[in-house]
């Protein structure tokens, strides 16, 4: 079993219709034996990755395709926290995102406090995007693990996943993380060549996993980033790590299937 836990309906050039892009995500997953996909909206309407709304219309009647929730963080409110209460109550919202680094704001920023409790409620993961934007480098200071560790501490029952490791500085997060259970890593974008090339290599890449995976077993969970990243690259990746078997499949799809419940 295969489970991508960070995915995107969204298009760059090619393809400029979310229900295409929609069938081409099912037709890599198919090809790449992919049981599962969590699909991860962006925060906000916008015309090249989809949002909220559009992905759950899309992605309505496919069951193989999960959806966690997001907002702009002045978009929380009580109207709107009720609405993410009924989604998850529902298990139609399997997670939920936030996009410091793409937003000028922090995980520490207590008004993200209601729905990290709305996570804890239903024993959802808090999913939070790390590291550089390639354009701009200066925004990592949102996203930096120091801010999601003092999250961990106040909340130690919230289930924390750090997307693409805070590349490129994965020592750094893997220090700063030790001896949190509840901060788990997806491997999304990590074998994206330039993450690999400003990251140390692929060496570092896998000596990094590898290390996470032998610190706590449960901690690292498969994702790839697509479509802005290869599915085969990123199962090669994992493949190519020095570890058990049984590690494999924890990372293959045995952490997403507890953590979102599938």
């Amino acid at each position: 079993m295969l489970i991508d836990s960070h995915v995107h309906i969204s298009y760059f050039k090619k393809t400029k219709d979310f229900l295409l892009v929609k069938k081409e995500l099912l037709l890599n997953m198919k090809k790449n034996e992919i049981n599962y996909s969590i699909v991860i909206p962006d925060n906000v309407p916008n015309s090249q990755c989809a949002d909220l709304e559009t992905v759950m219309t899309l992605i309505k009647n496919e069951p193989r395709l999960c959806v966690v929730g997001t907002l702009k963080i002045t978009d929380i409110n009580k109207r709107n926290l009720i609405r993410m209460d009924k989604l998850f109550k529902k298990k139609i919202l399997r997670g939920f995102k936030i996009f410091p680094g793409h937003d000028p704001s922090y995980p520490t920023d207590k008004r993200w406090h209601p729905v990290y409790k709305l996570c804890m409620k239903y024993d959802f993961p808090l999913i939070i995007h790390t590291g550089i934007n390639s354009d701009n480098k200066k925004c990592a200071k949102y996203n930096d693990p120091k801010h999601i560790t003092k999250i961990a501490k106040i909340f130690p029952k919230l289930k924390i996943i750090i997307a693409h490791y805070f590349w490129p500085k994965l020592d750094y997060c893997f220090s700063l993380t030790n001896g949190f259970n509840n901060i788990y890593f997806d491997t999304s974008a990590l074998a994206d060549p330039e993450v690999i090339n400003m990251s140390g290599g692929i060496k570092k890449i896998r000596e990094i996993l590898i290390r996470t995976v032998k610190r706590r077993g449960d901690s690292v969970l498969f994702g790839t980033d697509w479509p802005m990243c290869d599915v085969k690259k990123h199962i090669n990746l994992i493949n190519s790590l020095y570890i058990t078997k049984t590690e494999r499949y924890k990372i293959f799809y045995k952490n997403s299937l507890r953590l979102f419940k599938l």
